[in-house]
């Protein structure tokens, strides 16, 4: 047997537990934000931990696993919870290991590595919430301790943590003011739980948990949980309507902190991880613009961008669309518009697997995937060339303007209809131009007639505004009943990017 056997047992049960959990845990969502996504996070930053251990070879040793589980799930973490999860099970991981590996650690090493997790999730949170994830952890941690100090046995220790576990995640529906409301528990917390449960069932078998009272997850009165109209913030102070999420490689701790607190004052359910030399970084803002600057400050190659809004009533069983951009400036409107965006300022560095992850958040079966860069373009293609399980259609498109012609197309979808047939369609009928402020009136001039339905114009940073002032005369002049879209895109060249679309054949 493997030193990994073990190991690699739990992180796998780990996982099922949660896919089996994952719609009751999204259910019972309500905190930070009702955005019923919370099952569905914690299963996709697991299962992309699990993807890279399954990447090992079979006699892979603890140590290798543990990296491969580490910074699988830390590049794959989704949403608060998520990113929680990760480092909460990075810790440990790393702590069992340095003290002889799962299947031979002694009870006192297993009570130590639960602390040492419940120390590293509590560092990932900027403001640390009780009635929460954390709750659970820390009370876990502790009743490992004190079967430890009894001279208890490492499955009893084991089963131990889970016990105190659930006595925690019994009390977060008092603790938390919207999970008393809701009538439930909260559910990053129960998700923890059902982690320490495989733990449990690992070291000590499949019915070391049988005689134990398991914990309701939702109020048996006759109540169901209810989710309000959008984002909420419990009285924190920022809010967030947006989540904004991004991997960078800071240099040192300083750079860390920094980080932490420039999210801290443009949002709330700030958490930065660590490990491995990368950081994944997330935050609930009202500014997505801001928090995509900060994230450009560090240096983040890839960054995801989605209202919590439109997420909330959202359907993952529903077509999804993904947007790629290189203007920053757009994340926002593309957002709200209903599309996950993904910012990738040089596209030549694109990631496969930040766009593969892109698609995930978009939708549970399939997505389709506009780009603004014809190289962003060619990634998602040969992405989608080697989906074998799972519908990606990518759009002919390679111009920021057919992006939002493409995703405002979406956004007016009637139940039923066809998004890739409606998306390009939006497409083949926009006209698009890479233009300049000198060279602007003469394009617009140009490209514009009588069919003329919607102007576009992307400005990059440091083209005012005013620049537009001259486009709407002339478009008034030829077609005065189309729309102008004007949108500071962010980026640096061209100086103005322009789509005129046509109406539609009759």
């Amino acid at each position: 047997m493997s030193e990994a056997t073990e190991l690699r047992r739990w992180l796998t049960s780990g996982v099922d537990a949660v896919k089996r959990a994952r719609e009751s845990l999204d259910a019972i969502n309500v905190f930070p934000v009702a955005d019923s996504d919370t099952g569905t996070n914690i299963y996709l930053t697991l299962q992309e931990g699990n993807r890279a251990v399954a990447k090992l070879p079979d006699d892979a040793t603890h140590r290798e696993v543990v990296a491969a589980f580490a910074r699988g799930a830390l590049l794959g973490a989704r949403g608060n919870s998520g990113v929680i999860v990760s480092q909460y099970l990075s810790g440990f991981l790393t702590a069992i290991d340095e003290r002889g590996g799962l299947n031979k650690a002694k009870p006192a090493a297993i009570a130590e590595s639960l602390e040492i997790a419940a120390e590293a999730a509590y560092r990932a949170v900027s403001s640390p919430v009780e009635g929460t994830i954390l709750s659970v952890a820390r009370a876990a941690a502790k009743g490992a301790r004190d079967a430890a100090k009894v001279k208890a046995g490492r499955e009893a220790v084991a089963v131990a943590a889970v016990v105190s576990a659930r006595a925690a995640l019994a009390l977060t529906q008092e603790q938390l003011p919207s999970a008393r409301d809701a009538g439930v528990v909260d559910a990053g917390a129960a998700g923890l739980v059902l982690q320490l449960e495989m733990l449990a069932e690992t070291l000590a078998g499949r019915d070391a948990l049988a005689a134990l009272d398991e914990v309701e997850w939702e109020l048996r009165d006759g109540r169901s949980v209810i989710h309000g109209p959008g984002p909420h913030t419990h009285g924190i102070p920022g809010g967030g309507a947006y989540e904004v999420m991004f991997v960078a490689e800071p240099e040192d701790a300083s750079e860390i902190a920094r980080l932490r607190g420039e999210l801290e004052a443009v949002g709330d359910s700030v958490t930065v991880s660590y490990g491995h030399g990368l950081a994944q970084a997330h935050v609930h803002t009202d500014a997505p613009e801001a928090a995509v600057d900060i994230a450009q400050s560090v240096d983040a190659r890839q960054i995801v961008v989605r209202s919590l809004l439109m997420s909330h009533v959202g359907d993952r069983s529903a077509t999804g669309v993904v947007a790629l951009t290189s203007c920053p400036g757009l994340a926002e409107p593309l957002s709200d518009a209903g599309a996950v965006v993904l910012v990738v300022p040089d596209p030549t560095r694109m990631k496969k697997r930040e766009l593969r992850r892109a698609v995930k958040d978009a939708s549970g079966s399939s997505a389709v995937v506009v780009a603004g860069n014809p190289a962003l373009r060619i990634a998602a293609r040969e992405l989608a060339a080697r989906r074998r399980h799972w519908h990606m259609t990518v759009l002919d498109a390679g111009h920021e303007a057919q992006v939002i012609a493409a995703v405002a197309a979406a956004a007016l979808a009637t139940p039923g209809e066809d998004l890739a047939v409606l998306m390009s369609d939006a497409v083949a009928r926009t006209e698009v131009e890479s233009s300049s402020v000198d060279a602007l009136d003469d394009d617009v001039d140009r490209m514009i007639g009588p069919d003329t339905d919607v102007v576009t114009l992307i400005l990059a940073r440091g083209v005012p505004p005013e620049i537009a002032d001259h486009v709407r005369i002339s478009v008034a002049q030829v077609a005065p009943l189309a729309d102008i879209q004007i949108y500071a895109g962010g980026h640096g060249e061209p100086g103005i990017l322009i789509g005129v679309e046509s109406s539609p054949v009759a």
